[in-house]
Order: structure tokens, then sequence, then C-alpha cells
């Protein structure tokens, strides 16, 4: 379940720290600890899912930290009670059981490069230019967002080049028409 996401204020922006099976995780990145939860929290940089999360996270950092060791090993710290997150007072969304997806590109990044493609099975030009428009601002969300972005690069890159030369082929056609 989503425990917190990261605000827009850090490189990670929309990130979800998550809580399965008594671990706490960052989305990308790997198991955290409760502790270091809450210092991002102290530094502004989490929005909770709902509240009463915040105070459980510090509950399960002070266990964590209170957990006898065994030969000289510690209890790991990311770990939290068997209880659980406290409700919401609600029936929480499916969204908070879901298992972690990998991010995907911006839908507007997947049409530039659809009709990329289609623009070879269908050789018009037009395709290619609403390809462009699609894929440049898809591009720059997948960067500005930190999703994957390549298959935004290779329709933008087909999509210029493609328009590029329909621009050249539709001159030398105009100067052909009107010198002949």
């Amino acid at each position: 379940m989503i425990v917190a996401r990261f605000t827009s204020a850090t490189g990670w922006a929309g990130k979800a720290i998550t809580y399965d099976n008594g671990l706490f995780a960052l989305q990308g990145y790997g198991q955290l600890a409760a502790e270091d939860v809450l210092q991002y929290d102290q530094q502004g940089q989490l929005a909770w899912e709902y509240d009463g999360l915040r105070e459980w996270v510090a509950q399960a950092a002070a266990r964590a930290t209170s957990a006898p060791t065994a030969g000289g090993i510690s209890a790991q710290s990311g770990s939290a009670d068997a209880t659980g997150p406290p409700s919401c007072g609600y029936a929480a969304p499916a969204q908070y059981f879901a298992v972690d997806q990998p991010p995907s590109p911006p839908g507007i990044a997947v049409a530039g490069f659809v009709l990329a493609i289609a623009g070879f099975i269908f050789p018009v030009g037009v395709l290619w230019w609403v390809g462009l428009g699609l894929s440049w601002p898809g591009y720059a969300q997948a960067v500005r967002e930190q999703l994957p972005s390549g298959l935004a690069l290779a329709g933008l890159i087909i999509n210029a080049v493609m328009t590029g030369l329909s621009v050249v082929f539709l001159l030398v056609l105009i100067a052909v028409v009107a010198f002949s």
C-alpha cells in the first residue's frame, strides 16, 4: 500500500513510499527504514496518503530502534508491526493494494510513436507532422516526470526526420510543377 509520495519540491516528485509485508520501500529504488521515511518527512519532502500514517510510521521507527539484538545483529529497521497501518476511515481504493508497476511512458508519446510507424505504412506526410506534434511534448513530459523516454525519443526522431523529408519532397514537387 502507498504510505506517502514525494512532493514536487524534490527530484523524486510523485515517487511513492510503500509498505508491504512489514517493509517500507521507495518506488524504483528498494527498501527504506522507517527512520528514513521520517527524515524525508522532516525535510518537507513527503505528502502522506491519509491522516494518521505519519504517526504510525513514527511508532514503527520507535519499535525498530528499541528492538532487541540477537548475536550482535540488530533487528531490521525498516519493518513495522503486524497490526499494519491505521485505518483511513473508509474502504481504501484498490490502488493501495496494487503491486508496484514499472512506470510507463506518457500516452501522448506513445501516440506520437504510433503515428511515426503508421507514416511508413501509409506514407502521408500529415501523419508525421501530427506525430511530431505529439512526440515533442510527450518527450518533454517523460523527461520532466522521470518516466521512460525511449519511445518518446524514437517517435520524436522518426517524425522529425520524416517531416523534414516530406517538406523537401513537397518543395521539389512544387518546383517541378512550377517550372514545367
